[in-house]
């Protein structure tokens, strides 16, 4: 009887486990309009409020060095500047890969989830830039873009 309470208690545990696996999402912080070799701290908050967002929910993250995507206009989906980063998190087998567009001088930014398997964008969202606000409005601006995208990894 005790055999068969600790095989019970085992086959739990093991189906408990594998519901408990995290989410791999790698993500890059890409600005746009800036010259080169220019840095923003703005862009820093934004990478340290997505690493805060994705912990919280639960998932493993990673990121790639911030780039540099120009001074000209940002294309739709995933810009080609990070294409080389999709492909590593896709081979270091992450789920998904999350491009962090910061825009200057607007500030405007967009967050850009996509299958690390298949490169297909799963879901988006875009926070507007205009004039600096209070610090805690931005940090909670920032805070909920980034949940609303972790809201998407599975």
């Amino acid at each position: 009887m005790h055999a068969k309470s600790l095989a019970l208690g085992l086959c739990a545990l093991l189906f408990a486990a594998q519901a408990l696996q995290a989410a791999g999402v790698s993500f890059l912080v890409a600005e746009a309009g800036l010259p080169q070799g220019s840095a923003a701290g703005y862009s820093s908050e934004w990478e340290d409020s997505v690493f805060d967002a994705l912990f919280e929910a639960g998932h493993v993250a990673s990121n790639a060095p911030r780039i540099s995507l120009g001074e000209g206009a940002v294309p739709d989906g995933l810009p080609p500047e990070a294409a080389a980063h999709l492909e590593d998190a896709r081979s270091g087998g992450m789920g998904y890969f999350l491009a962090v567009i910061v825009c200057f001088p607007s500030r405007d930014v967009s967050l850009r989830l996509f299958d690390a398997r298949t490169g297909e964008m799963v879901a988006q969202t875009a926070r507007p830039g205009g004039p600096p606000r209070s610090a805690r409005e931005e940090s909670e601006s920032r805070r909920r873009a980034a949940m609303e995208i972790a809201a998407f990894v599975r």
